[in-house]
Protein backbone atom coordinates (compact mmCIF):
# COMPACT_ATOMS: atom_id res chain seq x y z
CA UNK A 1 0.00 0.00 0.00
CA UNK A 2 1.16 3.52 -0.90
CA UNK A 3 0.45 6.29 1.50
CA UNK A 4 0.60 10.09 1.30
CA UNK A 5 0.64 12.36 3.35
CA UNK A 6 0.18 15.82 3.48
CA UNK A 7 -0.46 18.05 6.64
CA UNK A 8 -0.60 21.68 8.57
CA UNK A 9 -0.54 20.08 12.23
CA UNK A 10 2.14 18.82 13.87
CA UNK A 11 -0.14 16.03 15.13
CA UNK A 12 0.51 14.47 11.76
CA UNK A 13 4.17 14.05 12.88
CA UNK A 14 3.44 11.51 15.75
CA UNK A 15 1.58 9.61 13.53
CA UNK A 16 4.18 9.12 11.10
CA UNK A 17 6.49 8.47 13.51
CA UNK A 18 4.20 5.80 14.84
CA UNK A 19 3.90 4.31 11.27
CA UNK A 20 7.78 4.69 10.76
CA UNK A 21 8.91 3.48 14.18
CA UNK A 22 11.85 5.19 14.50
CA UNK A 23 14.15 4.25 17.68
CA UNK A 24 13.47 7.68 19.02
CA UNK A 25 9.79 7.59 18.55
CA UNK A 26 8.82 6.48 22.24
CA UNK A 27 10.59 7.58 24.82
CA UNK A 28 7.48 7.21 27.34
CA UNK A 29 9.19 4.73 29.19
CA UNK A 30 12.57 6.36 29.85
CA UNK A 31 14.98 3.86 31.34
CA UNK A 32 12.53 0.90 31.84
CA UNK A 33 11.94 0.39 28.40
CA UNK A 34 10.45 -2.91 27.27
CA UNK A 35 11.19 -2.49 23.71
CA UNK A 36 7.71 -3.83 23.30
CA UNK A 37 7.56 -1.75 19.52
CA UNK A 38 9.76 -3.70 18.37
CA UNK A 39 6.83 -6.06 16.98
CA UNK A 40 5.09 -3.49 15.25
CA UNK A 41 7.96 -3.25 12.82
CA UNK A 42 8.39 -0.06 10.11
CA UNK A 43 6.31 0.99 7.18
CA UNK A 44 8.32 3.71 6.40
CA UNK A 45 8.37 1.88 2.78
CA UNK A 46 4.88 2.53 2.16
CA UNK A 47 4.90 6.14 2.85
CA UNK A 48 5.64 7.31 -1.40
CA UNK A 49 5.37 11.53 0.30
CA UNK A 50 5.06 13.60 2.87
CA UNK A 51 4.11 17.75 2.29
CA UNK A 52 3.71 20.43 4.99
CA UNK A 53 1.70 23.33 4.48
CA UNK A 54 2.81 26.50 4.67
CA UNK A 55 2.80 28.59 8.07
CA UNK A 56 1.04 31.65 8.75
CA UNK A 57 -1.85 30.94 6.08
CA UNK A 58 -4.44 33.97 5.76
CA UNK A 59 -7.83 33.18 7.06
CA UNK A 60 -9.29 32.72 3.80
CA UNK A 61 -7.88 31.08 0.62
CA UNK A 62 -9.42 31.75 -2.45
CA UNK A 63 -7.42 29.89 -5.07
CA UNK A 64 -6.16 26.79 -2.50
CA UNK A 65 -4.59 24.77 -5.47
CA UNK A 66 -1.93 27.74 -5.33
CA UNK A 67 -0.47 26.45 -2.18
CA UNK A 68 0.03 22.49 -2.77
CA UNK A 69 3.14 20.63 -4.04
CA UNK A 70 3.76 21.08 -7.72
CA UNK A 71 4.60 17.53 -7.65
CA UNK A 72 2.60 14.86 -5.83
CA UNK A 73 3.24 10.68 -6.29
CA UNK A 74 0.49 8.11 -7.02
CA UNK A 75 -0.83 6.72 -4.35
CA UNK A 76 -3.35 4.41 -2.81
CA UNK A 77 -4.44 6.39 0.46
CA UNK A 78 -3.97 10.46 1.17
CA UNK A 79 -4.04 11.30 5.05
CA UNK A 80 -4.98 14.96 4.65
CA UNK A 81 -4.12 15.80 8.96
CA UNK A 82 -4.71 19.29 10.31
CA UNK A 83 -4.67 21.24 7.24
CA UNK A 84 -6.20 24.88 6.57
CA UNK A 85 -9.98 24.14 5.81
CA UNK A 86 -9.97 26.42 2.37
CA UNK A 87 -7.10 23.77 1.40
CA UNK A 88 -8.66 20.68 2.51
CA UNK A 89 -11.23 21.74 0.36
CA UNK A 90 -8.95 20.95 -2.77
CA UNK A 91 -8.70 17.29 -1.95
CA UNK A 92 -10.24 16.09 -4.71
CA UNK A 93 -8.07 18.05 -6.85
CA UNK A 94 -4.95 15.94 -5.09
CA UNK A 95 -6.67 12.77 -5.46
CA UNK A 96 -7.05 13.58 -9.19
CA UNK A 97 -3.01 14.09 -9.61
CA UNK A 98 -2.22 10.87 -7.12
CA UNK A 99 -4.99 8.69 -8.58
CA UNK A 100 -5.88 7.84 -4.68
CA UNK A 101 -8.55 5.33 -3.97
CA UNK A 102 -9.25 6.61 -0.76
CA UNK A 103 -8.55 9.98 1.41
CA UNK A 104 -8.54 9.73 5.33
CA UNK A 105 -9.38 12.95 7.18
CA UNK A 106 -8.61 12.71 10.89
CA UNK A 107 -10.43 15.32 13.06
CA UNK A 108 -8.48 15.94 16.28
CA UNK A 109 -9.61 19.32 16.56
CA UNK A 110 -13.43 20.82 15.26
CA UNK A 111 -11.52 23.39 13.20
CA UNK A 112 -9.58 20.87 10.76
CA UNK A 113 -12.84 19.82 9.06
CA UNK A 114 -15.92 21.90 9.99
CA UNK A 115 -19.25 19.79 9.08
CA UNK A 116 -20.23 21.75 6.27
CA UNK A 117 -16.89 20.87 4.52
CA UNK A 118 -16.89 17.43 5.59
CA UNK A 119 -20.68 16.94 3.64
CA UNK A 120 -19.00 19.17 0.83
CA UNK A 121 -15.92 16.57 0.10
CA UNK A 122 -17.97 13.20 1.28
CA UNK A 123 -20.62 14.47 -1.52
CA UNK A 124 -17.24 15.24 -4.49
CA UNK A 125 -15.49 12.11 -3.03
CA UNK A 126 -18.62 9.59 -3.55
CA UNK A 127 -19.05 11.05 -7.20
CA UNK A 128 -15.75 10.52 -7.89
CA UNK A 129 -15.74 6.89 -6.38
CA UNK A 130 -13.18 7.58 -4.00
CA UNK A 131 -13.39 6.02 -0.55
CA UNK A 132 -12.91 8.33 2.54
CA UNK A 133 -13.48 8.41 6.26
CA UNK A 134 -13.68 11.31 8.69
CA UNK A 135 -12.96 9.71 11.72
CA UNK A 136 -13.59 12.31 15.04
CA UNK A 137 -10.86 11.78 16.80
CA UNK A 138 -8.43 9.19 14.39
CA UNK A 139 -8.49 6.78 17.37
CA UNK A 140 -12.39 6.39 16.42
CA UNK A 141 -11.27 4.36 13.06
CA UNK A 142 -12.76 0.98 12.19
CA UNK A 143 -13.63 -0.99 9.35
CA UNK A 144 -16.54 -0.49 7.77
CA UNK A 145 -16.87 -2.40 4.57
CA UNK A 146 -14.48 -0.03 2.41
CA UNK A 147 -11.92 -2.18 1.20
CA UNK A 148 -9.25 0.11 1.01
CA UNK A 149 -9.51 2.09 4.02
CA UNK A 150 -9.97 -1.70 5.49
CA UNK A 151 -7.07 -2.78 4.05
CA UNK A 152 -5.16 0.55 5.77
CA UNK A 153 -6.73 -0.39 9.36
CA UNK A 154 -5.61 -3.86 9.18
CA UNK A 155 -2.21 -3.17 7.72
CA UNK A 156 -0.95 -1.00 10.26
CA UNK A 157 -2.95 -1.67 13.23
CA UNK A 158 -4.08 1.69 13.55
CA UNK A 159 -7.18 3.08 14.58
CA UNK A 160 -9.74 2.55 17.23
CA UNK A 161 -7.34 0.37 19.90
CA UNK A 162 -7.72 -2.97 20.06
CA UNK A 163 -5.77 -5.14 23.13
CA UNK A 164 -5.56 -8.32 24.63
CA UNK A 165 -4.36 -8.86 28.40
CA UNK A 166 -4.09 -12.01 30.20
CA UNK A 167 -6.31 -11.74 33.63
CA UNK A 168 -4.35 -13.52 37.14
CA UNK A 169 -6.61 -12.85 40.16
CA UNK A 170 -7.68 -9.10 40.33
CA UNK A 171 -4.31 -8.63 38.18
CA UNK A 172 -3.26 -7.94 34.74
CA UNK A 173 -0.64 -9.84 34.89
CA UNK A 174 0.56 -9.23 30.57
CA UNK A 175 -0.86 -7.53 27.71
CA UNK A 176 -0.09 -6.33 24.17
CA UNK A 177 -1.39 -4.37 21.66
CA UNK A 178 -3.40 -5.52 18.80
CA UNK A 179 -4.13 -2.77 17.07
CA UNK A 180 -3.10 1.14 18.30
CA UNK A 181 -4.41 4.96 18.26
CA UNK A 182 -2.67 6.10 15.28
CA UNK A 183 -0.73 8.01 17.76
CA UNK A 184 0.98 5.74 19.55
CA UNK A 185 -0.22 6.00 22.42
CA UNK A 186 -2.09 2.86 23.34
CA UNK A 187 1.51 1.08 23.23
CA UNK A 188 2.20 3.18 26.38
CA UNK A 189 -1.02 2.79 27.77
CA UNK A 190 -0.37 -1.12 27.80
CA UNK A 191 2.76 -1.09 29.20
CA UNK A 192 1.45 0.43 32.56
CA UNK A 193 -1.61 -1.63 32.84
CA UNK A 194 0.80 -4.67 33.09
CA UNK A 195 0.56 -5.94 36.86
CA UNK A 196 -2.35 -3.26 37.42
CA UNK A 197 -5.19 -3.88 40.04
CA UNK A 198 -8.67 -4.37 37.74
CA UNK A 199 -10.62 -2.90 40.82
CA UNK A 200 -8.71 0.28 39.40
CA UNK A 201 -7.84 0.14 35.82
CA UNK A 202 -10.07 2.76 35.11
CA UNK A 203 -7.86 5.16 36.76
CA UNK A 204 -4.56 3.32 35.78
CA UNK A 205 -5.77 3.91 31.93
CA UNK A 206 -7.28 7.48 32.24
CA UNK A 207 -3.43 8.38 33.92
CA UNK A 208 -1.60 6.59 31.21
CA UNK A 209 -3.61 8.07 28.63
CA UNK A 210 -3.16 11.85 30.07
CA UNK A 211 0.71 11.10 30.76
CA UNK A 212 1.65 10.14 26.54
CA UNK A 213 -0.48 12.54 26.33
CA UNK A 214 -3.17 12.50 23.79
CA UNK A 215 -3.35 15.42 21.64
CA UNK A 216 -6.77 15.77 20.54
CA UNK A 217 -8.45 18.81 21.21
CA UNK A 218 -10.01 20.07 24.74
CA UNK A 219 -12.78 22.42 23.08
CA UNK A 220 -16.46 21.72 23.69
CA UNK A 221 -16.97 19.52 19.81
CA UNK A 222 -20.72 20.75 18.97
CA UNK A 223 -21.29 17.11 17.57
CA UNK A 224 -20.43 15.56 20.87
CA UNK A 225 -21.12 18.24 23.04
CA UNK A 226 -18.31 17.33 24.94
CA UNK A 227 -14.49 17.70 24.37
CA UNK A 228 -13.24 14.99 21.50
CA UNK A 229 -10.24 14.35 23.67
CA UNK A 230 -12.93 12.73 26.01
CA UNK A 231 -14.23 10.17 23.27
CA UNK A 232 -10.11 9.54 22.66
CA UNK A 233 -10.35 8.29 26.77
CA UNK A 234 -13.43 6.65 26.25
CA UNK A 235 -12.16 4.83 23.00
CA UNK A 236 -9.06 2.90 25.30
CA UNK A 237 -11.03 2.40 28.54
CA UNK A 238 -13.55 0.44 26.40
CA UNK A 239 -10.74 -1.28 24.55
CA UNK A 240 -9.03 -2.12 28.10
CA UNK A 241 -12.71 -2.91 29.38
CA UNK A 242 -13.31 -5.57 26.42
CA UNK A 243 -10.12 -7.05 27.00
CA UNK A 244 -10.22 -7.94 30.48
CA UNK A 245 -14.05 -9.48 29.66
CA UNK A 246 -12.07 -11.64 26.70
CA UNK A 247 -9.12 -12.22 29.51
CA UNK A 248 -11.42 -13.59 32.34
CA UNK A 249 -13.73 -15.83 29.88
CA UNK A 250 -10.15 -17.62 28.27
CA UNK A 251 -9.25 -17.97 31.77
CA UNK A 252 -13.01 -19.68 32.66
CA UNK A 253 -12.00 -21.98 29.72
CA UNK A 254 -15.46 -20.08 28.26
CA UNK A 255 -13.72 -19.44 24.83
CA UNK A 256 -10.54 -20.61 23.09
CA UNK A 257 -7.16 -18.40 22.90
CA UNK A 258 -6.89 -16.35 19.75
CA UNK A 259 -3.62 -16.34 17.88
CA UNK A 260 -1.52 -13.16 18.61
CA UNK A 261 1.64 -11.44 17.46
CA UNK A 262 3.05 -11.56 21.19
Amino acid sequence: MHLYIIYGDEYAERVVGNLCNLSTFCQSCSLTCSYCRQLYGSFAQDIYGIDKMPENLPPFIEEPEKYLPERLPNCDVILAIGMHPDLLSAIPTIVKRTNAKAVVVPIENRKWCPTGLRRQLEEELDEAGVEHAFPKPFCSLEESEKPVIDGFVKRYRIGKPLVEVVVTDDMISDAWVIRSAPCGSTWYVVEKIKWSRISQIEDTVAVAHHAYPCTASMDIDPEFNEPILHIAGYNIREAVKGAIERGRKRRKGETQPCFFNH
